[in-house]
């Protein structure tokens, strides 16, 4: 038992981790999205 706690709180840093990022990833998306104006934007 004393196993399966440590793998989960290691998958939990892991998972933690990751997830942080995606959000870092989608804040920036949408800032980018908001600041950049869509006449302007190059890439549309």
């Amino acid at each position: 038992m004393h196993g399966v706690l440590a793998a989960i709180k290691a998958d939990f840093g892991c998972l933690l981790v990751a997830v942080l990022f995606i959000i870092i990833m989608a804040s920036t998306i949408v800032f980018a999205t908001i600041l950049t104006p869509p006449a302007h934007n190059p890439f549309v």
